[in-house]
């Protein structure tokens, strides 16, 4: 699962390492990246990690994150792939 969120601002880099490893420790996640041009951070994390404990966690860390504190997960579970054509 990836989660990006909008912050409202981007720090320097050095900020940053400190803020992967804060954000990294949450159980679940394994990849951590901000984009300092975008003013956002992307998260890839299991299902094991919630929305919330990011969202709180940049809190804690000093950014402030943009939008709605909750958002809904997306169920991919139900997804139906097309057919593929089949060609004789």
């Amino acid at each position: 699962m990836r989660t990006v969120i909008q912050v409202e601002r981007a720090n320097c880099c050095a900020f940053n390492n400190s803020l992967n490893r804060e954000i990294a420790a949450l159980n679940g996640v394994y990849a951590v990246n901000i984009d300092n041009y975008k003013n956002e951070v992307t998260i890839d994390h299991t299902d094991e990690v919630s929305f919330e404990e990011i969202y709180a966690k940049l809190e804690h860390s000093g950014y402030t994150p943009l939008g709605d504190r909750s958002r809904e997960k997306t169920d991919y579970s139900t997804l139906e792939w097309p057919e593929e054509n089949q060609h004789n």
